[in-house]
């Protein structure tokens, strides 16, 4: 924890990533329109989305980002692996467990929406058996083993919940001058309908 007495999972920047199955069909571009899209029909649930970003031209950056009032959501290609990103901002939504359940029902909601969005012809489809967690907080989450051994707990019980196993393993993939980022292995890769038919509706 640090000296503030909160720790990592009390953050209101907790991420969660699930990475696109191919990386040969990503047309970032297109992005733009779709989530132009997803805000004129009021398509992300308990969230108040406000416009669109362009950062392709950043080298392995935030992609396509869509900006809302407590959160944003990217398509980016960190680690040069393309992927859908949610990330919370402003203020935590849920501490702990509940924090990393949040996060993962609010990026696959939105990674779902991709996959079935018409303009997209069913082109994009996303991998359940690796996840990426990041905590973009370095007071309460700096990039260090003592930060994961201080999370392992919710999240291996996060995802036990929503997977009915463990996850295969947990590892620490950030440097120390990066915000804090774990690789969760799973078991197993449910589709993305099947995971959010186990999971409570978020907020």
């Amino acid at each position: 924890m640090s000296a503030e007495g909160l720790g990592p999972l009390e953050s209101a920047e907790v991420s969660i990533k699930l990475f696109v199955d191919d990386h040969a069909v990503v047309r970032p571009h297109e992005l733009i329109a779709v989530f132009h899209r997803w805000i004129s029909e009021g398509l992300l649930e308990d969230e108040l989305t406000i416009d669109v970003a362009n950062y392709e031209h950043v080298p392995q950056g935030p992609g396509i980002a869509l900006i809302c009032d407590k959160s944003h959501y990217y398509f980016d290609v960190r680690h040069n692996r393309w992927g859908l990103r949610y990330r919370g901002r402003r203020e935590a939504r849920a501490t702990g467990k509940d924090a990393v359940t949040d996060a993962l029902t609010r990026a696959l909601k939105a990674a779902a929406l991709l996959e079935n969005d018409p303009a997209l012809e069913g082109r994009y489809t996303f991998r359940t058996d690796q996840v990426e967690l990041v905590i973009y907080d370095r007071l309460r989450a700096p990039s260090e083993e003592a930060t994961l051994e201080a999370i392992r707990v919710d999240v291996e019980a996060a995802i036990a919940e929503l997977y009915g196993e463990a996850p295969r393993s947990l590892g620490l993939v950030s440097v120390p001058k990066e915000p804090f980022a774990v690789a969760i292995e799973n078991a197993s890769s449910p589709s993305l309908g099947e995971l959010l038919g186990r999971l409570a509706p978020a907020g």
